[in-house]
């Protein structure tokens, strides 16, 4: 029977036993490295390890730079620690090219026997628990075992970067109800807009984490909107893309929900259309909007026909013009059906 254990003391004798299986080689998964070997031999100093890796799950807890929260686990069978298993609760720019937020290591001796398979497919139950979908997990593109058994546990390709496979795997997890905090999708972070940094925008300032092109006149008219005490959960974000960590657009609501429905707003720069963000940018909102209790609509122009197919794509229908088309003020009403059928990686 294949377990994810939290870290302990009291598998020490194992854990070393595993360690010594990989003879130096690295283990994913694991915030181990072959350095920290003589340093962890005392006990104390172990049950300080593994109490520290207890606490990566929380998210107040302070982390060197480059590390992100992370549930830390040891895949045990019948009682011996076989082999490491880390889900990540976010991605970093690096962590999104290579790392994903599953890694995991299997022993030698256990290896093609199922362990790996399985300790992926509890991994996917932890990151549900955390609200985590969809998960991002890699693997080298010569590492054809470890391709298989993401593949079996429901992953989908997107690309090879650089000699590594990216694959993402649909977890079900419910989203977190839309709140004024920031906003994690796959592909970039929703941060809300304050009073100063609009004060920026509307007075020409130009920052360097600003994409070419921000902010665009719709993100003015936006951040116009800001409520007097501050951002809420309906009032304008930053997309920032988590690649390069500029801002390439805004998303939010215009205005608090009438009746049970919020009207979204999006757009991005020219130079970030066309890859599929905006997708997951709205993806990410309406799952939010709707765990909160609340239906989604929008309107677009007639002739925006990229706006028309992300829409579609996430499960909208169009059901009526606000005015006939070629007007100056023609616009077409789009809804959802809450609990619609969503998108998967896009």
């Amino acid at each position: 029977m294949i377990e994810l254990v939290r870290p302990t003391v009291d598998l020490a004798d194992s854990w070393w036993e595993m360690v010594d299986e990989f003879a130096g080689e690295t283990i994913h998964g694991s915030s181990y490295r072959s350095g920290d070997r003589e340093h962890l031999r005392g006990r104390a100093v172990f049950q300080e390890w593994v109490d520290w890796l207890g606490r990566m799950e929380r998210a107040d807890e302070a982390l060197p730079e480059g590390r992100v929260p992370s549930s830390n686990r040891w895949i045990v069978r019948d009682g011996r620690v076989v082999g490491t298993i880390a889900v990540r609760h976010a991605l970093t720019p690096s962590l999104l090219l290579e790392g994903g937020h599953i890694g995991y290591a299997v022993a030698p001796g256990a290896r093609r026997q199922g362990v790996a398979g399985a300790a992926l497919g509890l991994a996917l139950g932890v990151a549900a628990s955390r609200g985590i979908d969809p998960v991002l997990i890699t693997c080298d593109a010569g590492n054809t075992a470890s391709a298989r058994t993401i593949r079996s546990g429901g992953g989908v390709l997107e690309d090879e970067r650089d000699g590594v496979l990216r694959h993402w795997v649909r977890t079900g997890a419910p989203a977190r109800p839309i709140d004024e905090g920031t906003l994690d999708t796959r592909d970039a972070r929703l941060v809300p807009i304050c009073a100063e940094e609009a004060a920026a925008m509307l007075s020409g300032e130009r920052r360097r984490d600003w994409a070419p092109g921000y902010p665009r006149q719709d993100d003015l008219d936006a951040v116009r909107t800001l409520p007097a005490t501050g951002p809420d959960a309906w009032s304008p974000r930053h997309i920032v893309r988590r690649h390069d960590g500029l801002v390439v657009g805004s998303v939010g609501c215009l205005g608090p929900p009438r009746e049970g429905v919020a009207e979204i707003g999006y757009g991005l720069v020219p130079q970030a259309r066309g890859s599929g963000l905006m997708t997951d940018v709205l993806s990410g909102m309406v799952r939010s909007i709707e765990a909160a209790g609340v239906r989604v609509g929008a309107h677009t122009d007639p002739g925006n026909v990229a706006s028309h197919r992300v829409l579609a794509r996430l499960g909208f229908r169009r059901v009526m013009g606000r005015a006939d088309a070629g007007t100056a003020d023609a616009a077409w009403l789009w809804t959802r059906r809450s609990g619609a059928d969503r998108v998967g990686p896009a």
